[in-house]
């Protein structure tokens, strides 16, 4: 039997009559009486001990202080699982390994606990997953690349009793040399003399980059300004030709260029009528 107070709450003889319902699984001439409650609330909180009683004259309670009790505390709703990068790395370089933990708290092991993961680059996710008496753990091992900079993953845990998900999210920090350079110009199409046009150029990179423009005149690279952009106003024949976009950060460089027409305006006049 277990009491609270001096309430008997379950009694083995009514598993199912008491204020807890359950049932002992344990062998008591093994010395093992061990219990599990059902239906459990908050209610229920606060400090139970053990009484036996056998048919013959076997009596006896733990109730004494030189006795251990147990303490109950109910949680509302399951906690959120733990996640973090194995061995706390927040930064890591493209082409290296990282390691996702998740756990959380197997509270009831015949009603375990499930974890799934997601992630925002919506690609299929290999895990590996096992348990401890207490815990359930996921572990996410791959090889990061510039795709995963700035990616979040989220490690979902669904306790069966309580019906809930709880979620916990990491977002990853990549460090890489520039990639997918490109450059474009703006208004796209045809390029009139007189008129503007912007060079823009784009990358991704982290940490962020540095761009230089440079002009290819007469086969010599020639630094023309620094910036994602590059405005030319009262353009004319002379402004044509190839523009480079360097894009450079501590990790590397990456180049790409585009190619400048400026068009004259020809003005066709018609003879005038005799």
């Amino acid at each position: 039997m277990w009491f609270k107070g001096t309430g008997k709450v379950f009694d083995s003889s009514s598993p199912n009559a008491g204020l807890l319902k359950g049932q002992i699984f344990g062998t008591p001439t093994q010395k093992n009486c061990s219990t599990r409650f059902d239906n459990v609330n908050q209610s229920h909180n606060g400090s139970y001990f053990f009484r036996l009683e056998a048919s013959n004259k076997l009596r006896f309670s733990l109730r004494k202080p030189t006795y251990s009790q147990v303490q109950l505390a109910i949680l509302g709703s399951p906690p959120k699982p733990t996640l973090r990068l194995f061995r706390d790395r927040q930064q890591m370089m493209e082409g290296g390994s990282v390691s996702l933990r998740c756990s959380t708290k197997i509270f009831c092991p015949f009603h375990p606990p499930s974890l799934t993961w997601s992630s925002s680059l919506n690609e299929s996710i290999t895990e590996r997953q096992h348990q401890t008496q207490t815990e359930l753990i996921s572990d996410l091992n791959f090889t990061v690349s510039h795709r995963h900079h700035r990616v979040t993953f989220t490690c979902t845990a669904t306790h069966q009793l309580q019906q809930q998900n709880t979620t916990k999210s990491h977002m990853l920090q990549v460090q890489c040399a520039p990639k997918n350079t490109s450059v474009w110009i703006n208004p796209a199409g045809l390029v009139l003399e007189g008129g503007s046009v912007t060079l823009s150029c784009s990358s991704d990179a982290n940490p962020a980059v540095n761009y230089t423009w440079y002009r290819d005149t007469e086969g010599l690279l020639n630094p023309v300004q620094t910036g994602p952009n590059l405005t030319i106003n009262n353009t004319n024949s002379t402004h044509s030709g190839r523009y480079y976009c360097t894009a450079e950060n501590k990790h590397g460089t990456q180049n790409t260029s585009v190619l400048l027409d400026v068009q004259q305006i020809n003005f066709c006049l018609r003879p005038a009528d005799n």
